[in-house]
C-alpha cells in the first residue's frame, strides 16, 4: 500500500484512482458521490479504496475483512458494498466534470447493478 496523502482540500493514493475532495461542509468521495461525508468517514473511505486499488478484492480468507467490515460499517455499507464499488473505476460526468462510480446514477444511493445481483444470492456465470 502506497498510503493516503491528505492536505486540507483533497486526499488520494498511489493504489487507487479514486479521490476525496472538500466541499461544502464536507468531504465528497469519488466511489460514493451521493454522500457528504464528514473528515473521518472520507479517510476511511480512502482506505478501503486503497486497499482493493492496491492489492485487489482479498481473498475469502484474508484476515484485512475483519477491518474491511468494521470500516464499512463506519460508513453505514456492507463490506460487498463497500469492496464492489471501491473496486470500480470512478466516471467523470461530462456535464459538471464531478465523478461517480459506474452504474450508479447521480444523486443515486443504489448500488451498481452487478453487487445487487452478487449479494442476493443470484450467481451470474
Amino acid at each position: 500500500m502506497g498510503g493516503i496523502t491528505i492536505t486540507d482540500t483533497h486526499m488520494s493514493s498511489p493504489d487507487t484512482p479514486h479521490t476525496a475532495t472538500a466541499a461544502g461542509g464536507g468531504w465528497q468521495v469519488s466511489w460514493l458521490p451521493d454522500r457528504t461525508l464528514d473528515p473521518n468517514q472520507a479517510i476511511t473511505a480512502m482506505v478501503i479504496a486503497s486497499i482493493v486499488g492496491g492489492n485487489g478484492v482479498p481473498r475469502a480468507d484474508d484476515p484485512i475483512w475483519l477491518h474491511l467490515d468494521g470500516w464499512a460499517a463506519e460508513l453505514s455499507l456492507t463490506v460487498p458494498s463497500a469492496v464492489v464499488r471501491a473496486s470500480e473505476p470512478p466516471v467523470a460526468d461530462t456535464r459538471t466534470g464531478r465523478q461517480r462510480a459506474p452504474g450508479v446514477p447521480f444523486g443515486s444511493s443504489r448500488p451498481c447493478a452487478h453487487a445487487d445481483r452478487a449479494f442476493r444470492g443470484t450467481k451470474t456465470y
